[in-house]
């Protein structure tokens, strides 16, 4: 179903950490012209959403696409790239999709629908909590203050925080002058970078269960790579193995995309712990104050963290 430009990315997402809930690629499906030939079929098979909105983008790069409410998106593609594109970006959003030859619906009644449509219906499947988590945060200290930093793998800010003050949070918890709680979270997802967020965050959740303290090299190695562009799959193996961690199987299945999207959805949705909302990384809080300084001014940060001791 998907060319092998996508492979390797896809199927981090199908074999384990994707759940066919029906028969999978290969039957019969149906085909369509235009998206309103789509948004026909979908009322004709059973779909309750009334009021599409449709985006045509017919001609460019991008999927014709029918918008109903939030929950249900019917989107026309192009190609198989195009298809699991669009489908893989769904998923880690925590939907369920029906998927067909040149075709993707997100709809929660996805199962009923392929029984007049075909396709196949996929989701991501619920996975485990890394055991090496403290309330969705990898922990290092046991000291006062208490820092909590939330980055993106995809974030270049993120990475001039870590790249200036990492030493120093490395410090402080090893010590025991501060308690340091890293949150990783997937914001910037896109097929453009090959949703290299969640991918990012899941390896290394795989590498901390592996070894805590493959953690924080690992997050110094991911942040330092290019913005735009997502880590392979081996590059993300090599990278743990390098830090510390043998994780290879763990990072190849996607076994924590699962977590990743669930508590990146709650902290958008809930805040954080200090009772912020989380709107942009990197985030940096001291005792639950918010660090608003220069990310690349060391002798600010520490000076924040020592008038909060």
């Amino acid at each position: 179903m998907f060319s092998r430009a996508r492979a390797l990315r896809v199927m981090a997402v199908s074999a384990t950490a994707v759940l066919c809930l029906s028969a999978c690629a290969g039957e019969a499906t149906e085909e369509f012209d235009s998206v309103e030939d789509l948004v026909a079929a979908y009322h004709a098979a059973g779909g309750q959403c009334e009021d599409f909105v449709i985006y045509d983008e017919a001609g460019g790069e991008e999927a014709e696409v029918a918008h109903c409410g939030v929950d249900t998106v019917l989107s026309l593609t192009e190609s198989d790239d195009q298809t699991s594109d669009v489908a893989t970006g769904a998923m880690l959003r925590g939907q369920t999709v029906l998927v067909g030859a040149g075709w993707v619906i997100e709809d929660p009644d996805a199962v009923a629908l392929r029984e007049e449509l075909g396709g196949a219906v996929l989701a991501l499947q619920e996975g485990g909590t890394p055991e090496s988590v403290e309330d969705d945060a990898f922990v290092f200290g046991e000291g006062e203050p208490r820092i909590q930093v939330v980055v993106d793998p995809l974030c270049d800010y993120c990475n001039r925080f870590i790249e200036t003050n990492g030493d120093a949070l490395i410090e402080l918890a090893d010590s025991g002058e501060a308690t340091v709680e890293y949150r990783v979270v997937s914001l910037h997802d896109h097929p453009e970078n090959d949703f290299g967020s969640s991918y990012g965050v899941n390896a290394l959740a795989c590498a901390a269960d592996a070894d805590i303290e493959a953690f924080r090299p690992l997050l110094s190695t991911v942040l330092a790579g290019p913005s735009d562009e997502a880590w392979t799959e081996l590059e993300l193996v090599e990278a743990a193995e390098q830090a510390g961690a043998d994780a290879g199987d763990c990072i190849a299945d996607g076994t924590f995309l699962f977590w990743t999207m669930q508590s990146t959805q709650d902290v958008l949705q809930n805040g954080l712990p200090d009772g912020e909302n989380l709107g942009g990384v990197p985030y940096i809080s001291i005792d639950g104050v918010p660090y608003a300084q220069d990310v690349t001014d060391p002798d600010a940060f520490l000076e924040a963290v020592a008038a909060a001791e």
